[in-house]
């Protein structure tokens, strides 16, 4: 993928009345660009992004050039780990003291976003259903201030296994009160849907918001066996190892889909959509895709998925998304041709291995 500018909070979305929220950048205001580089073989990379004092106020962030994220990951060892770091994992909302996350950003901004009407327009996406995109939800991660209001984000996820839910880390890379799945419905709005609620979100140890380029940007959130049985019949999506070796030769069409914004500063969609993307690349760390026609993700479908169709005509769950780019003539985001970032979920299976087994037989994840 060659450098696109793009938004440095990326596409999880917080709002809540008379609250610092996310900032994306107006018509005719410049926004400092990130460097998103093309996936390739794994490297030894010691560079991290550098935050700019300016850019850090408007919530966006500076990307030196250099090789591209890889990821990060321990070597098996035998016997129950007896901490998450021996799987390079923790628990969500615990980042090192001093760096800077877009949860952490975005309250600490200087533009307030009211929460956002459901809209009527969508960007160029068509309607979607849950039997075409196995395994997705909405998500909503949610923390009560004082006062008693709600900040509430907006993001998605997808089913993997029975008690466990991908998305993306800086969804979940606060300390929240509550990590909301809305399932059953494409229609958020409708009776049909139901809410249940994750235990716990363990975010890839490598995770370091924007300070650190949005490596590793990949979380799981673990449902227990009682909220199972108040949720709809989410079914499990299969994931990471496709049919036929992920490449632009052999899987030029990608598919995503999500509630996000319906277009450049509008609303977030009530409807489950989808757009089909062309995918640029595939590395070990991150798949690279462009929109197609002006259609693709926008703010708010971070954590969601990405499709290809195998042979069979059966859907496998290749990435998670991460972050989206602004178009090159424009400035806008969500509009035209502009490019995105997944986490590729075949470079970090093993790591979501780990975690479901350890959490699976230990206390750890609590």
């Amino acid at each position: 993928m060659k450098s696109v500018a793009a938004t440095a909070l990326t596409l999880c979305l917080l709002a809540v009345p008379a609250c610092d929220a996310v900032r994306m950048p107006g018509a005719g205001e410049d926004a400092a660009p990130q460097t998103v580089t093309e996936a390739t073989d794994p490297v030894e990379t010691g560079d991290n992004p550098v935050l700019d004092k300016e850019a850090a106020a408007e919530g966006t962030v500076v990307a030196e050039s250099g090789p591209p994220e890889t990821p990060v990951t321990t070597a098996s060892a035998p016997g129950t780990p007896q901490s998450l770091p021996e799987i390079n994992a923790r628990i969500c909302g615990t980042v090192p003291d001093g760096t800077l996350t877009p949860t952490v950003a975005a309250r600490a901004g200087v533009t307030v976003i009211q929460p956002p009407a459901f809209g009527t327009a969508t960007v160029n996406g068509l309607a979607g259903t849950l039997a075409n995109f196995p395994g997705i939800v909405k998500l909503e991660p949610r923390s009560i201030e004082d006062g008693g209001g709600i900040t509430s984000g907006h993001c998605g996820a997808t089913r993997i296994s029975r008690n466990w839910f991908v998305t993306a880390a800086h969804c979940v890379d606060d300390t929240f009160d509550e990590l909301r799945l809305i399932t059953g419905s494409e229609t958020l709005s409708s009776p049909l849907a139901q809410t249940v609620s994750a235990d716990v979100a363990i975010c890839h140890g490598g995770y370091g918001g924007l300070s650190g380029g949005y490596a590793n940007d990949i979380a799981l959130l673990k449902v227990n066996d009682l909220a199972l049985e108040n949720m709809a019949d989410v079914p499990i999506a299969r994931f990471g190892t496709t049919a036929r070796p992920l490449n632009p030769a052999t899987y030029i069409d990608v598919e995503m889909a999500g509630w996000g914004l319906t277009g450049y500063e509008q609303g977030l969609s009530n409807e489950l959509l989808a757009a089909t993307l062309t995918l640029t690349n595939a590395g070990p760390a991150t798949i690279g895709v462009v929109s197609r026609d002006g259609a693709g993700p926008c703010v708010g479908d971070s954590g969601g998925p990405l499709y290809v169709t195998e042979d069979d005509g059966t859907k496998t769950v290749v990435g998670v998304l991460s972050i989206v780019g602004q178009n090159e003539q424009t400035g806008e985001y969500c509009t035209g041709d502009y490019a995105g970032s997944y986490i590729n979920l075949q470079g970090y299976a093993d790591w979501i291995a780990r975690v479901e087994t350890t959490c699976a037989s230990t206390d750890l994840c609590q």
